[in-house]
């Protein structure tokens, strides 16, 4: 029983600072995704990447230009997807 309370534990450990960011300065868009102790950087130029929206019971949206594609929001509401997409919409040419 103690050996699952610490594989549980440190499961919960290594994915709590799981985080996803979002930068855009000019037309460089960089989202940061730390997710178990893995980084990944994806970077769009914001003239030509496009915001594909949630569909219904979705808990994700994607950033996508070309062959480059990203998921997000899986660490917020739905409510607050909606939100952080159309602040991002406003930077995108």
């Amino acid at each position: 029983m103690v050996r699952y309370l610490v594989i549980g534990f440190f499961i919960y450990c290594r994915h709590a600072l799981d985080s996803e960011t979002i930068e855009i300065e000019g037309t460089r868009l960089l989202v940061r995704k730390f997710i178990g102790y893995k980084e990944s950087l994806y970077e769009f130029n914001t003239q030509w990447v496009k915001i594909e929206e949630p569909c219904d019971g979705a808990k994700t949206f994607v950033l996508s230009q070309s062959n480059l594609r990203t998921e997000l929001g899986q660490f917020i509401r739905p409510e607050q997807q909606i939100t952080l997409i159309n602040q991002v919409k406003a930077y995108l040419g």
